[in-house]
């Protein structure tokens, strides 16, 4: 038995909760998951840690659905009124993010 094994992979996941593959995080660490509503009319479901930032829901939103990624778009939080997100280094934890629902906009 060799101490370099790889470790068994992961257990397969619905296709509609595949993460892109350089998209990953923290499982030791607090985490949510947030509703992405994109704005071709999709919807994903991610897991991001708290510490997380409204930049890395970009970096999300650009490797899972690259066609809703191209051009300007803003980030908006769910709700009456609805919030948008314009600072990148916001952190999920922090801003009230956490188990919401974000609009691409």
């Amino acid at each position: 038995s060799s101490s370099a094994a790889a470790p068994p992979p992961p257990p397969p996941q619905p296709a509609s909760e595949i993460a892109p593959s350089e998209w990953s995080i923290d499982e030791s660490a607090p985490s949510t998951s947030i509703q992405l509503r994109l704005r071709d009319g999709s919807r994903k479901v991610a897991r991001f840690n708290l510490s997380h930032t409204v930049s890395d829901i970009r970096a999300y939103i650009a490797a899972a659905a690259p066609a809703c990624a191209s051009g300007e778009y803003t980030l908006q939080l769910a709700g009456f009124p609805p919030k948008r997100l314009t600072d990148g280094a916001m952190k999920i934890g922090d801003g009230g993010l956490a188990s919401s629902v974000v609009i691409q906009r």
